[in-house]
């Protein structure tokens, strides 16, 4: 995952998404999605509602990047989530992705650069995979000069308010399972592939 860094109005996600009463493999590759599909960028609500299971994707606020670099909302929700058909336009490909309550407070944390104040177990989905820059480096807007993006196939993402939760896991890309992000950082998350090769 490499979340954009760009500038975004942090209130949009909280008035557009506030929580209601309803309530992969990992893979090295060269520049290619690492899942793939017939939604397209084209029809960007249906490519933002492919990151997660249909339940909580019909229920979600959509939201996408505009060119100066703003989200703005496509559709109202109902259940709490937030959507996105790309969550990093500047990095190679479509990255759709939802967030639950708890990620999209730490989503507007990374946003503004401060330490996310995280409450509870939280989880997002990115069942379509998507590239990182970097596994060590939150704030890498590209890989090192001479490497390769980083690329997962579907999975899961996991938040908890004490990262040491994670101690367990590895800290590699491309361990074969479960692993954490950015380890060490006040950004840490477990990734948990959803498909076995």
């Amino acid at each position: 995952m490499s979340l954009s860094r760009t500038l975004v109005p942090i209130s949009i996600l909280f008035l557009a998404c506030a929580p209601t009463d309803d309530e992969a493999a990992v893979q090295e590759a060269p520049a290619e999605p690492a899942a793939e599909t017939s939604v397209t960028s084209e029809d960007p609500i249906a490519l933002a509602m492919s990151a997660a299971p249909e339940g909580i994707a019909a229920g979600a606020t959509i939201m996408q990047f505009n060119a100066a670099g703003e989200l703005e909302e496509l559709r109202a929700g109902t259940n709490g989530w937030l959507c996105l058909p790309d969550e990093n336009p500047a990095g190679p490909g479509d990255n759709p992705i939802c967030l639950d309550a708890a990620w999209q407070a730490w989503f507007a944390a990374f946003q503004a650069g401060e330490t996310p104040q995280i409450a509870g177990i939280g989880m997002s989905y990115m069942l379509q995979g998507g590239p990182a820059a970097s596994n060590a480096d939150p704030f890498a807007m590209e890989p090192p000069e001479g490497a390769d993006w980083l690329w997962d196939g579907p999975h899961i993402m996991v938040i908890a308010p004490d990262p040491a939760m994670f101690d367990a896991f590895p800290t590699e890309h491309g361990a074969g399972g479960p692993y954490v992000m950015w380890a060490g950082t006040p950004y840490a998350h477990l990734m948990v592939p959803t498909t076995v090769e």
